[in-house]
């Protein structure tokens, strides 16, 4: 899901829906573009909404086994590509697609364990209760 502000929602999501923060990613100064919730082991990534994604409110993430043969089935059966599949530095491949009635999908290939502050990212707790 995607905020203008994704930290100024957590307080909220925390009273209400009863989740954890368990991951922040604050770029030096203390803007912060991704927090990842957890309830019952679900996870729900929170991202601030702008530049390729100005005017989205969500974006479903999902992880395939290959991001370029996904990508392929994706334009075949009427989809785009709107973010090219690229390496990321939180270990993952990742490319962004529309399908055809234009919503957009993080489709995410797990590369590599990576240390969450090589992309300022901090683990605030574990996904297990």
């Amino acid at each position: 899901m995607l905020y203008d502000d994704p930290l100024a929602v957590v307080g909220w999501l925390t009273d209400v829906l009863g989740v954890r923060e368990i991951v922040r990613a604050a770029l030096p100064g203390g803007w912060v573009g991704h927090v990842e919730v957890e309830r019952d082991g679900f996870i729900i990534l929170l991202g601030r909404r702008g530049g390729q994604f100005a005017g989205t409110v969500s974006i479903t993430q999902i992880f395939v086994d290959d991001v370029a043969a996904a990508c392929e089935r994706a334009v075949n059966a009427g989809g785009s590509i709107l973010d090219a599949a690229d390496d990321r530095p939180w270990g993952v491949r990742q490319a962004v697609v529309a399908d055809p009635e234009g919503q957009r999908w993080a489709l995410t290939q797990y590369v590599r364990d990576t240390d969450p502050a090589d992309w300022y990212g901090q683990i605030l707790g574990s996904m297990h209760s």
